[in-house]
């Protein structure tokens, strides 16, 4: 069942990349698109718990806040990804925001004391690979002359 929800979020990831870029290409405004993109949700999770779950409904003050202030964030990084996407192309994009989750990897093994493996470390030092080919790929993009259908810019 876990590989069932791995491909649905990785679907979803998708089809929410192409959607904010055509979004971005229509020239909708990334506050707008978040906004409806978390109303969205609210609606989606409400109704699944309505209707599969009525008892997910009650919690405490202490759970409250901890949605409150993690929906905050979800809704200030999706945010930054779509006004970022103005600025950089949608594959750089893609790529930090998944280069994200070495920040709960980190965190994780520090805050909870999870065992630092070898296979964690390797993927965190392919990450460290990954953004610094990242930063060298921007900084030889910018260095070079870009020719479009108009010629030299």
């Amino acid at each position: 069942m876990g590989y069932v929800f791995a491909i649905l979020a990785m679907v979803s990831f998708g089809a929410l990349g192409l959607l904010s870029k055509l979004a971005d290409t229509r020239g909708c405004s990334p506050v707008a698109v978040t906004l409806a993109m978390f109303s969205a949700a609210v609606v989606a999770l409400g109704g699944f718990l309505i209707g599969f779950h009525p008892s997910g409904l009650a919690t405490t003050g202490q759970i409250f806040g901890t949605a409150v202030v993690f929906g905050v964030l979800a809704m200030l990084s999706s945010w930054a990804f779509l006004y970022g996407l103005r600025f950089g192309k949608i594959t750089t994009s893609w790529v930090l925001i998944n280069l994200s989750a070495v920040v709960p990897t980190i965190a994780s093994t520090l805050i909870y004391g999870e065992r630092m493996t070898t296979r964690k470390l390797v993927l965190l030092s392919l990450t460290a690979v990954a953004i610094v080919l990242l930063w060298k790929d921007k900084e030889q993009e910018t260095a070079a002359p870009s020719v479009s259908a108009e010629g030299v810019r």
